[in-house]
């Protein structure tokens, strides 16, 4: 199977997947876990692209979170939310300048994904921390996007590898 064939099954089969794990096993929403999946690749895939979207979401996710708290004690209205922002959104660019923390898209797809989790479920960011915090679903929808890339990956290469080493040894046959 060619490699675009390989990818195309890959990711069709762990999306649907995904989607089943989302419905059934872990309730994060299925947009915040594709953005994950797709920062992954945006950020080189592989080991790599683990190592440069994974900790810059959560980054993103801390400063969402740090930000929309202080808006918070600040009455959250918002001139106090915009301000706010210019400090939680400008220290994730300024960060950007050291290697671990050079993957800024990253960082604010964990941001968005915080802030829309909240607007989809109504949940304040000060809320007591649980496992239905609006942080700590955007924590787990960003392992659980960054986990299906990295297998989606595995397995498109397998089918990929697989297909060539069938066709070599067929070749060999005739």
């Amino acid at each position: 199977m060619n490699e675009r064939a390989a990818a195309t099954l890959a990711i069709g089969v762990l999306g649907a997947a995904s989607f089943l794990v989302t419905v059934y096993l872990v309730t994060v929403p299925i947009w915040a876990l594709f953005i994950a999946w797709a920062s992954f690749v945006a950020a080189g895939g592989g080991v790599t692209g683990v190592r440069r979207s994974l900790p810059m979401a959560i980054v993103g996710i801390l400063s969402a979170t740090a930000t929309l708290l202080v808006a918070h004690v600040l009455g959250a209205g918002p001139w106090a939310t915009a301000l706010c922002i210019v400090f939680g959104a400008g220290a994730l660019v300024a960060i950007g300048r050291f290697e671990l923390f050079s993957s800024t898209p990253a960082s604010f797809f964990g941001f968005a994904s915080t802030v829309g989790i909240i607007a989809v479920t109504g949940r304040s960011i000060a809320d007591a921390p649980s496992v239905s915090h609006p942080a700590a679903i955007a924590l787990m929808a960003m392992v659980l996007g960054t986990v299906f890339g990295y297998v989606a990956e595995l397995l498109a290469g397998a089918l990929s590898r697989a297909d060539r080493i069938v066709g070599g040894v067929a070749g060999q046959c005739t």
